[in-house]
C-alpha cells in the first residue's frame, strides 16, 4: 500500500509538472519578447499532446506571426494556412497571411485575405488601410482611395490613412490633394518621418524647392535611414549640412536614452534589458509603432513598468529620441527562423 501511495504521488507530481510546462509554453508562445523563444514555444504546442484545438490554432497563428516578423514568409504562410484551417474566423491570421503574400508579390491573394479579415472585423482601420495599400501596389488607385477614405471615415485621426491617401493622389498626379493629405497626416502626428518625405516628393514635383528641402530635412532629422530624403536633398543641392544636423540629433537622442532609460532598457543594438519587463529599444518599432510613441513621450511616461522614472520630454527631446530609435534594428540580422530537429 505504501508503494502504491508513493507511485500515485509521483504520478500526480508528474501531471502537475506537465501542466506547468504546457502553461509556460502557452504563455511564451503568445507573449515572449524573444522571437526564437516564441517560435520554439509555439512549436511545442502544435506538435505536442494535451493542448486543445483552439490552443493549437493560436499557436500556428502566433508562430506564423513570428516567422513573418523574421521575414520567413513561405513558412509563415504555411503556419497561417493551418491556423485558418483550425479557425476560419481568425481575422489576424488572414491579415498576417495577406502581408506575407504581399511581401512575396502575390497581390491578388493578399487583397483577398485583407478582404476576408475586413468581413470579420469591418471597422478595423488597419485592415482597411492595408488593403488600400495592396490596391495601390496593384495599380488600382481608385479602389485604394476608396479604402483610405473609408478608414478616415471610421477613424478621422488615422495619420496612416491620410498618408496613404496622399500617395494615391500623388500617383494620380493630383499634387495639391496629395500635399493636403500629407499635411493632415503630419498635423495628426508631427514625428511621422515618412509623411514628411512623401510631402517633400510632392513639393519637389510641383517645383516648390524651399518646401521640399524643409520636408526632406525634417524627414532625415527624424529618421536618417530614409535614403529618399538624403537623395532628395542632394538633388536639390542641400544635403551636407542637413545630414550633419541629423547625425547630431541621433547622437543627442542616444544620450537621452542612455541617461533616462538604460537603467531598465537595453538601449543599444544588442543585449537584454536589465529589467525583464522593459522592452529592448531595438524592438520598439516592432512592439509599438513609432507613431504611437509620440503621445506618451510628449506628455511624460507614467511608469508602465517597475522602477521606470517619471520624466517628460519637450518636442525637441521627442524628436531626438525617436530619431535614435529609428536607427536601431527592430530584430537582429540573420535570425534563424528554422525550428529545432523534430519540430513541425
Amino acid at each position: 500500500m505504501k508503494h502504491l501511495i508513493i507511485a500515485v504521488g509521483l504520478l500526480g507530481f508528474t501531471i502537475v509538472q506537465a501542466d506547468e510546462a504546457r502553461a509556460e509554453a502557452v504563455s511564451d508562445c503568445g507573449q515572449s519578447r524573444n522571437l526564437t523563444a516564441r517560435m520554439v514555444a509555439c512549436s511545442e504546442i502544435v506538435s505536442g499532446n494535451g493542448y486543445s484545438g483552439e490552443q493549437k490554432a493560436i499557436a500556428y497563428r502566433n508562430r506564423g506571426l513570428a516567422r513573418a516578423e523574421a521575414g520567413a514568409h513561405d513558412q509563415a504562410i504555411l503556419d497561417l494556412n493551418e491556423a485558418l484551417r483550425l479557425d476560419p474566423n481568425d481575422a489576424v491570421a488572414f491579415d498576417t497571411r495577406a502581408h506575407s503574400r504581399l511581401a512575396k508579390g502575390a497581390t491578388d491573394q493578399a487583397i483577398a485575405d485583407f478582404s476576408a479579415a475586413m468581413r470579420l472585423q469591418p471597422h478595423n482601420v488597419s485592415f482597411i488601410v492595408a488593403r488600400g495599400h495592396a490596391f495601390l501596389i496593384k495599380g488600382n488607385v481608385d479602389a485604394a482611395i476608396i479604402d483610405f477614405s473609408d478608414a478616415i471615415r471610421i477613424n478621422p485621426n488615422s495619420a496612416s490613412a491620410y498618408n496613404n491617401k496622399g500617395l494615391a493622389w500623388r500617383k494620380k498626379n493630383n499634387l495639391e490633394q496629395a500635399i493636403s493629405d500629407f499635411t493632415v497626416a503630419i498635423s495628426l502626428n508631427p514625428i511621422y518621418a515618412v509623411a514628411y518625405l512623401n510631402r517633400g516628393y510632392a513639393y519637389e514635383a510641383k517645383g516648390a524647392k524651399p518646401e521640399a528641402v524643409a520636408d526632406f530635412s525634417r524627414a532625415l532629422q527624424l529618421d536618417r535611414t530614409l535614403v529618399g530624403a538624403t537623395a532628395g536633398l542632394k538633388r536639390l543641392k542641400a544635403g551636407g549640412e542637413l545630414a550633419s544636423q541629423s547625425e547630431q540629433t541621433v547622437r543627442e537622442g542616444k544620450e537621452l536614452a542612455e541617461t533616462h532609460c538604460s537603467r531598465c532598457h537595453a538601449v543599444g543594438t544588442t543585449g537584454q534589458s536589465p529589467n525583464p519587463k522593459a522592452p529592448e529599444f531595438r524592438q520598439m518599432q516592432q512592439r509599438h509603432p513609432i507613431l504611437a510613441l509620440r503621445e506618451p513621450l510628449t506628455r511624460g511616461i507614467a511608469a508602465p513598468h517597475d522602477e521606470m522614472p517619471k520624466f517628460a520630454l519637450g518636442e525637441a527631446g521627442v524628436d531626438k529620441l525617436v530619431a535614435y530609435i529609428n536607427t536601431l534594428q527592430s530584430a537582429p540580422r540573420g535570425w534563424d527562423t528554422r525550428m529545432p530537429p523534430g519540430k513541425k
